[in-house]
């Protein structure tokens, strides 16, 4: 029997069943990558020298406190269980819960409880930052809000200021937020998505996109697992726990935000009517419901 661990790999394993579940159910994806490459603007934010995992999951983070100052990071906290490493994160938490929205404390924040993240989805990895500093026994807060390079800073202030235009107004339109929300059957296959506003379940990602070979300048595109991350997240919702009836990605160095209609992207996508209870029920016994 096949082995679920978490969404993203499902969708990245050639034996996974969910995977080839959506190859076949939906494989008619390419006019929507056409019409979402028609309708990408320009690069606004370039890219840099810090790493691009880390700044995708600290934009994330710093959407979430710019929507609710009060958002709990639960990854970036429960990667160090019970060790006493946890206190520092804790008050990492609380600087980026008090800090003004879009500063470089906030920004410093993030940076930081992406860091800590990475230790709840992949491990303590010799290579990270974090492991110099419990190695020299300066995990302190103080020194975790240091991490943050000139060039990380830089990007996510960029990111931030493109949101304010481009998202934000936007999602502090409407209501109910759901952020970091998991789904019925997350507890088979673990599955987080960014958020959701009011029924439109919104992914967001920080790719810069793929350049070109003559002239190097890059342009947007939707990867077929992007769409499929989308759609998953939406078929795993059985219970209809957050009514989605929308679904969306946000581009954030292209502030690029399109949108939707669930019903009628995975019907374009089958080639056909679909039911989406029906196709939660099928999901749902695949991952062994």
């Amino acid at each position: 029997m096949y082995r679920f661990t978490n969404l993203t790999a499902a969708l990245r394993d050639d034996d996974s069943p969910l995977r080839a579940f959506l190859l076949d159910r939906f494989p008619h994806v390419r006019p929507i990558q056409q019409r979402y490459r028609a309708g990408a603007g320009e690069l606004l934010v370039p890219g840099g020298s810090a790493d691009p995992a880390t700044v995708g999951t600290a934009f994330d983070y710093l959407v979430r406190f710019a929507l609710d100052a009060a958002y709990l990071p639960v990854p970036a906290i429960i990667g160090f269980g019970d060790d006493p490493a946890a206190a520092p994160v804790q008050a990492i938490v609380r600087t980026a819960q008090n800090a003004e929205p879009g500063s470089v404390e906030q920004a410093r924040a993030g940076w930081a409880l992406a860091l800590c993240t990475d230790v709840y989805r992949r491990g303590l990895r010799p290579d990270s930052p974090l492991t110099g500093l419990l190695d020299a026994g300066r995990f302190t807060a103080t020194e975790l809000l240091r991490l943050a390079s000139r060039d990380a800073l830089g990007q996510l202030a960029a990111l931030t200021e493109v949101a304010d235009v481009f998202l934000l107004p936007e999602l502090r339109a409407r209501a109910p937020l759901a952020l970091g929300p998991t789904f019925a059957a997350s507890v088979r296959c673990a599955a987080d998505a960014d958020l959701i506003a009011d029924g439109v379940l919104i992914d967001i990602k920080t790719r810069l996109g793929p350049a070109d070979p003559r002239t190097g300048a890059r342009s947007d595109r939707l990867p077929r697992a992007d769409l499929y991350q989308l759609i998953g997240y939406a078929l795993f919702d059985s219970t209809d726990r957050y009514g989605i009836h929308e679904i969306g990605l946000y581009s954030a160095r292209y502030g690029y935000f399109p949108r939707w209609p669930i019903c009628d992207v995975l019907a374009e996508l089958a080639g056909g009517p679909v039911d989406l209870a029906g196709e939660r029920r099928a999901v749902a016994r695949l991952l062994g419901g």
